[in-house]
């Protein structure tokens, strides 16, 4: 079998960046291209995780694949080759449900490795990225009126989820696209790729966006359950941090925000009109459950 179809390591990335497969002498490595500089912070900032609890000296394994160089000349970012395959890939021989507990350990060790990166995404920031995203579909002439319709209103409804937020919020390392094609599974366990989009923001970001992938895999029919689909990435991720992650208006919202994305950016659904506003109705209704809510104290 040829290497390049083992090489799932890559298949994050290859839809957005150039990536390949490289047999050296020592190692097997992925190298990845970026425009102008930008993989420079990417580089800096996994340098940096691969030093803390996430990377080398993580329990078991580390969680994410080695950082070795990154060529000013070329923009291109080598890393370890990691073999396995993307949960989000139908040969995986586990659904992504299924390893929730596990991507909730994994999100806890990220978010408790100290790192900071420049970009921050607070909630006045995901607010504006939800309108840019109406904006963008607005324009889009192909567009039918009761899809764009449904966008407004969860638009809408995440403005007035948050609209009298002013509490201070603590802010992690947040991976910032985390989905089943960015978890990659294999005998040793799981390891998070992708780093392309390392953020400051609320730990229930990344909670919520994973969420919102694994219930839209599901069929995306009925209103989330939140306790039953958050439940066990939770429970994950309050073994490893010792502490319970998020309260449940803070995980709707976000995760009102996140289906929002989900409509916007998954292309199945830009075909599937009425399942695309089945998801965005569904973000309507969570974030209009607190809509008028005080803002909760800062955790």
């Amino acid at each position: 079998m040829p290497r390049e179809s083992t090489t799932a390591s890559a298949t994050a990335l290859a839809p957005r960046r150039p990536a390949r497969f490289e047999h050296r002498p020592f190692s097997d490595v992925v190298v990845t291209g970026y425009p102008g500089t930008s993989g420079m912070a990417v580089h800096s900032a996994m340098t940096s995780l691969w030093a803390s609890p996430l990377g080398r000296g993580r329990r078991g394994r580390p969680g994410m694949p080695e950082p070795l160089a990154f060529d000013t000349r070329t923009g291109e970012l080598t890393m370890a080759w990691v073999p396995g395959t993307a949960l989000a890939d139908p040969t995986s021989k586990a659904t992504p449900s299924s390893r929730s507990v596990e991507v909730g350990t994994l999100l806890a060790d990220l978010h408790g490795s100290g790192v900071v990166v420049d970009r921050v995404l607070d909630r006045p920031s995901l607010a504006r990225a939800v309108r840019r995203q109406v904006a963008d579909v607005a324009a889009d002439h192909s567009t039918l009126g009761p899809v764009l319709d449904a966008f407004v209103e969860a638009s809408m409804a995440i403005d007035r989820a948050w609209l009298h937020d002013t509490a201070p919020r603590r802010h992690v390392i947040s991976h910032g696209n985390l989905s089943p094609r960015t978890v990659l599974s294999n005998h040793r366990g799981l390891v998070l790729l992708d780093f392309d989009h390392l953020q400051m923001a609320e730990i229930e970001r990344d909670l919520a966006l994973w969420a919102a992938w694994v219930w839209a895999d599901a069929g995306a029919r009925d209103l989330p359950d939140t306790a039953a689909l958050l439940g066990d990435l939770v429970s994950g991720y309050a073994a490893a941090a010792r502490r319970v992650p998020a309260d449940r208006a803070a995980l709707e919202v976000h995760l009102a925000v996140a289906l929002v994305g989900v409509a916007h950016g998954r292309e199945s659904l830009r075909r599937d009109h009425f399942g695309r506003i089945r998801v965005l109705r569904a973000a309507t209704a969570l974030a209009g459950r607190h809509i008028g809510r005080e803002a909760a104290p800062a955790r």
